[in-house]
């Protein structure tokens, strides 16, 4: 049994290319997030929107994750010298 479920648990990697119409990346975040503001109130955004909005996502994420290693470390060197945290 444990091999069976070992071989439903390898993960695949999947480039995400904005650009690229034939993966249906960017159709499906347009659907799914055109459905959320539905259902929020939120007006829809066309493919364009989408893209924009999508290639912004990953340098926001970088940034943010550097941003929090940063201060981990600070705190981790505070830590350290016994200081008051």
């Amino acid at each position: 049994i444990l091999s069976e479920v070992e071989s439903y648990m390898k993960l695949n990697v999947a480039d995400f290319e904005k650009d690229d119409e034939s993966n249906g990346h960017i159709a499906f975040i347009m659907a799914s997030s055109n459905l959320r503001a539905l259902c929020y109130g939120i007006a829809p955004v066309d493919t364009m929107e989408t893209r924009r909005i999508a290639g912004r996502i990953v340098p926001a994420m970088i940034t943010t994750t550097g941003f929090v290693s940063a201060l981990s470390c600070i705190e981790l060197v505070k830590l350290l010298q016994e200081t008051p945290l």
